[in-house]
């Protein structure tokens, strides 16, 4: 133990002379420019002691001040770095030779310059902080020097020298002591920090122990309540419906919960025999029941009972078994089978179908060696150093594909060592896994204590041992059955579904169900399936898909499912706007608030904390789906209602718009007959004044013609505006025909005075473009955007103004499109262009019928029209009509 330590503190040692090694050639590096400095500086010195040597005294100090920046430099360097001590001794003897250089050449003894070697001394300890035996070699080194120049010099006075040696010895000691206490203050410092170091590293490493240990328990206590909470869930719901005084369920319903409950008893007996065998571990309780076994047959025995379960899976399970011409060992039967069917248990967990799994055993001296060969998925490099700690899993989150609590390997291994063996595992990710296991098979069998009665009847325990053998047998975890494979119960339900009538099936709510237990989905869909159309799912992937393919009422999901569990599939489903609404209930085995709290934020409308009663699983499933179905009743009569009400108002709408048009009928009629005869009057006035006024010998007839024109031109506005109203008001009946679209564009173009020293005219018209229609109305729908582009480029003055015409056939129809750069319309007025009296003309310029009555005659031709436009830049009125055919007839349309 002294050794060690003695190991340990020189070690300690080497490390401060390793970290103080920066601080020395630091430390060297300042005390070298403070030579450099420094040295030049003790010139005002010389000139007021030693005047007549100025000069070769400040000569002496810039070549020690050019040395010393010499070796600053090479400290830098690798070689100042590994000979560094070297280089501080030299450093520092270099001013003491230049110093005894000045002594020499001036007084020797008498000299006053020897102080400038206590200041060296000085400096010794405080800026170079040399090691103590460093620090006496200068000591020794200034002696030496400073002697031998004042022996060269002559004339040696005793006392003097005696005198000066007294003050350099004093202050190399107070130096060396310095530099003793002072490097030893920093070694013990550096100590302390290292073991503040190794105190928090091991401090870090126990805090970092405790939170994996914390955090095994606590997923140890998730998994055992999840292990033990669903078994207890399959036992008291199924009593809990065989006890119910109302429904009584059928024969074959109550052999199914039987069935549910003798499985889950046992799975729950075997999951508490091996925490018991853990805790008897733990407590050296434990102790093997050797026995004298037929290896071969006792092997074979546990393989073949195994076998079933194996070909349920559709693995291919085979096993190699060789005696070593020893067919007897000496085992304890119960905790060697225990320790087979873990393994056996965990390869079939891991394998998926249709993959190998291999036992073979061999007798190997006094040792039996055992290996369980699967092809499953592997186990990663870095955890098989783990697969034997307790609780230890290596998928812990609510989403884990396998189920387990973390203590059959364990279980394997301490039984193994209790065997005097031990187990190890190797593995290829992706490609299989081999368990070892060597157990000692000579353990000695010794005879079992007889137990007197004392007159009491023995107690018969067989019947137990029995049952505990039987639990052995049954896997922790039931298995999920490969895709597409269904058992017969699965199969006799869906033939008892079939036998309902589609109206009834149809009836009922569906419910979607997602559980990776598939004892736990047999039950839930035993108590739900008389009252609901049942989806199940194995997980939260396979559900969210179902639920995107069809709408439920309700939705039940396991808390730890794996890839996907019942929290992230609560939130996928939260996205769906499906199932935005759809009540949510998450099954889960803990109880905690942390876990509720995940459930509610994450959309669950509830929650059952197992275990659970079926009366409350039906209680809750029948007032979520009520109120979720009156819901979507509510929601259907609200759009229902909402459909109505856009229906009223738009029949209001039509009822007003009529009363509008029935109203401006009536005006029109009214002006037709009250203004048509007087114009008529007028226009034959003004002719027949022009024809007087003609042949009269007035002498300034032009005087006269002006007013008449301006009045023809009004009358002519107003027999417009009439003729408009009529048009709009009073339809009658047209006859369609075959149009030439050129042709009408540029009749139309013709009537529209537009000036060519002002608008460009450009016409980009496909061919010759042919369609079924009224040419006389087209012809006032063309004119009327041909004019309305023109007052819009004249509003905007300017030059480049240009009227753009298009024409083009595409696909069975002509578009027409009329688009000019003028003032363009307003975002605020563009839907509103094409309503009755709309206009954004001046007072006196329209009334806003030219627009709406080219919207109603391109509708009669079959046809569209659609406006495009940026305020102040262009507008665009695209139109749209059918390719004329020769086998449209020509009809008679109501314009």
């Amino acid at each position: 133990m002294p050794e060690a330590e003695s190991h340990e503190e020189e070690a300690l040692r080497l490390r401060f002379f390793e970290y103080n090694k920066s601080t020395r050639i630091a430390n060297s590096r300042v005390g070298t420019l403070l030579i450099v400095l420094l040295m030049p500086f003790g010139s005002l010195l010389d000139y007021f002691v030693y005047p007549e040597q100025l000069g070769f005294f400040f000569f002496l100090r810039i070549l020690c001040s050019v040395i010393a920046l010499f070796f600053w430099w090479i400290m830098k360097g690798p070689l100042g770095l590994r000979f560094y001590r070297v280089f501080g001794l030299f450093l520092f003897a270099l001013p003491s030779v230049f110093i005894s250089l000045m002594i020499y050449y001036t007084e020797g003894v008498s000299s006053p310059y020897y102080a400038g070697l206590n200041l060296m001394l000085i400096g010794l300890s405080w800026v170079a902080q040399m090691y103590v035996v460093e620090s006496l070699i200068s000591v020794l080194l200034t002696l030496l020097i400073y002697g031998l120049a004042c022996y060269f010099h002559g004339a040696v006075s005793i006392p003097l020298l005696f005198n000066n040696l007294y003050f350099i010895v004093l202050t190399g000691t107070i130096g060396v002591t310095g530099s003793y206490f002072l490097n030893r203050s920093r070694y013990r410092e550096y100590a302390l920090r290292h073991e503040l170091d190794e105190n928090r590293s091991e401090l870090e490493a126990s805090n970092l122990k405790l939170v994996e240990m914390d955090k095994a328990k606590t997923n140890f206590f998730a998994n055992i309540s999840h292990e033990l909470r669903t078994p207890l869930t399959l036992l008291i719901g199924p009593l809990d419906r065989l006890r119910h005084n109302g429904d009584q369920p059928s024969a074959k319903e109550r052999e199914e919960l039987l069935d549910i409950m003798q499985q889950n008893a046992m799975r729950l007996m075997r999951l508490i025999n091996d925490l018991l065998n853990l805790v008897r571990l733990d407590s050296g309780t434990l102790q093997l029941r050797p026995a004298t076994l037929e290896l071969r047959h006792y092997l074979e025995g546990i393989c073949r009972s195994f076998y079933p379960m194996a070909s349920e899976r559709r693995l291919d399970f085979t096993w190699e078994i060789e005696d070593g011409g020893q067919p007897n060992v000496n085992l304890d039967r119960d905790k060697v089978e225990k320790i087979l069917l873990n393994l056996l248990f965990n390869a079939i967990k891991f394998t998926p179908p249709g993959g190998k799994i291999i036992l073979r055993a061999r007798r190997d001296g006094e040792f039996l060696r055992i290996e369980v060969e699967d092809s499953g998925q592997g186990i990663a490099a870095e955890e098989l150093a783990s697969i034997f700690d307790r609780f230890w899993q290596a998928e812990t989150s609510s989403n884990r594909r396998y189920q387990g609590v973390g203590i059959g390997l364990a279980l394997v291994r301490d039984l193994a060592r209790l065997h005097g063996g031990d187990v190890e595992a190797s593995s290829v990710q992706g490609e299989g896994t081999v368990m070892r296991v060597s157990l000692n098979a000579e353990v000695p069998v010794e005879p079992l204590p007889l137990e007197i009665s004392e007159g009491k009847s023995p107690v018969d325990t067989k019947w137990l041992e029995k049952l505990y053998r039987r639990a052995e047998f049954f896997p922790s975890h039931a298995a999920v059955k490969p895709t597409g494979e269904e058992d017969e119960q699965e199969d006799e339900a869906v033939d008892s579904v079939a036998d309902l009538s589609d109206d009834s099936e149809a009836s009922r709510p569906a419910i979607l169900i997602a559980d990776d237990e598939p004892e736990m989905m047999r039950f839930l869909r035993s108590q739900l399936s008389g009252r609901y159309r049942v989806d199940e799912a194995r997980d939260g992937a396979e559900a969210l898909e179902i639920a995107s393919k069809r709408r439920h009422h309700l939705i039940l999901l396991d808390f730890m499912m794996p890839q996907v569990d019942g929290i992230e599939a609560t939130r996928r489903l939260r996205e769906m706007p499906s199932h935005r609404g759809v009540p949510i209930i998450i099954l889960t085995a803990r109880a905690d608030e942390e876990v509720k709290f995940q459930a509610l934020d994450a959309g669950a409308t509830d929650f059952l904390t197992k275990p659970f009663s079926s009366t409350e699983l039906l209680a809750r499933c029948r007032n979520l789906a009520s109120v979720y179905e009156m819901q979507q009743q509510i929601e259907d009569r609200t759009v229902r209602l909402e459909k109505a009400l856009e229906q009223i108002k738009q029949t209001e709408t039509q009822m007003v718009q009529q009363a509008k048009m029935a109203s401006l009928g009536q005006l029109s009629a009214g002006l037709l007959h009250e203004v048509n005869n007087p114009l008529n009057f007028a226009t034959t006035s003004i002719h027949l004044l022009r024809k007087r006024l003609g042949n009269s010998p007035h002498p300034e007839p032009e005087l006269l013609e002006k007013p008449l024109t301006d009045l023809h031109d009004g009358i002519r506005r107003v027999s417009s505006i009439v003729s408009s109203l009529r048009e709009f008001t009073h339809p009658d009946t047209v006859r369609f025909e075959r149009v030439d679209l050129r042709t009408a564009l540029n009749t139309a173009i013709r009537f529209v005075q537009i000036p060519a020293a002002e608008i460009t005219l450009v016409q980009e018209l496909e061919g010759s473009p042919m369609i079924s229609g009224n040419q006389n109305q087209l012809m006032h729908v063309f004119i009327n955007l041909l004019q309305n582009s023109v007052d819009s480029l004249r509003e905007r003055g300017g030059e480049g103004r240009e009227i753009r015409i298009r024409c083009s056939e595409v696909e069975e129809r002509v578009s027409l499109v009329f688009e000019d750069n003028g003032m363009g319309i307003s975002p605020d007025e563009i839907d509103r262009v094409f309503d009755a009296f709309f206009t954004t003309k001046k007072v006196g310029q329209g009334v806003g019928l030219g627009l709406s009555i080219c919207h109603r005659i391109i509708q009669q031709h079959k046809g569209s029209i659609n406006v495009e436009s940026e305020a102040g830049e262009w507008a665009r009125f695209i139109m749209e009509f059918p390719v004329y055919s020769r086998k449209s007839p020509a009809v008679s349309i109501t314009k």
